[in-house]
């Protein structure tokens, strides 16, 4: 009888011991299941405030009253891979928006007004990984479309940010030339090109959009988002009327 006392005694304790190494490993597991689960949170929080934080227009100086303003045109991320043969997120008015600012770029040219190309460039690798490696820097995606027209003198300018006056070499280059008067193409309507005109208009420039040649994928219509540049004190307009 003693025997088999001592026997139970063991069983029941190895059982427990089993049950309480079970508790402990699911314990574990909770923990560690919990700490991934937040932890993607976090940065999924993350991303996010650093693409809301990138969307926000600018701020700066108001430019000066030039006795000669000039004009000059921003073509704003007509990029291979936005609009390319090869495109990773292709906008389906690439076409439309290519040949409106060849227009406009072909009256800029013959009228001596200055041209910008805007290069969109994401350097982050959490925002590229979630972007699908979209405009990562050297790409040849990240060029401006090749069918756009080539204007002798013309400039080139990265950003990292929605507003092209996050460069402040953008700013620095308008105001040595002088210039007063914005002309802007380009996608997307809802975001950079929303931000730039916002960035431009809080430094005082005067601004007029074509949308002939912007195009959107945010599911606004760009006759809303016109009333809204407008609202802001812009100027709309088609790509003749320059």
């Amino acid at each position: 009888m003693a025997r088999r006392t001592r026997f139970k005694l063991t069983l029941d304790s190895c059982l427990g011991n089993n049950q309480s190494k079970e508790k402990w490993v699911m314990g574990r597991w909770k923990e560690i299941l919990l700490w991934t689960v937040g932890s993607v949170l976090l940065l999924v929080i993350a991303v996010f405030a650093m693409v809301f934080q990138s969307m926000r227009p600018t701020k700066g100086p108001r430019i000066a009253t030039y006795p000669t303003p000039r004009t000059a045109v921003l073509v704003i991320d007509i990029q291979e891979d936005y609009t390319g043969p090869q495109a990773k997120k292709r906008y389906r008015d690439g076409d439309r928006i290519i040949a409106a600012s060849n227009t406009l770029l072909a009256q800029a040219k013959a009228k001596g007004a200055l041209v910008i190309f805007i290069e969109n460039v994401i350097d982050n690798s959490i925002v590229s990984a979630f972007t699908g490696g979209i405009n990562a820097p050297g790409s040849p995606g990240t060029e401006m479309d090749r069918r756009l027209i080539k204007v002798p003198g013309a400039r080139t300018f990265t950003k990292g940010r929605s507003d092209a006056f996050s460069n402040p070499e953008l700013d620095r280059y308008l105001r040595e030339n002088q210039v007063e008067r914005l002309l802007i193409t380009g996608l997307d309507g809802a975001y950079c090109v929303d931000s730039t005109t916002r960035g431009a208009l809080n430094r005082g420039y005067h601004v007029t959009l074509f949308p002939e040649g912007i195009a959107t994928e945010s599911g606004q219509t760009l006759e809303k988002l016109a009333q809204g540049w407008q609202k802001a004190g812009a100027k709309v307009k088609g790509v003749t009327e320059i």
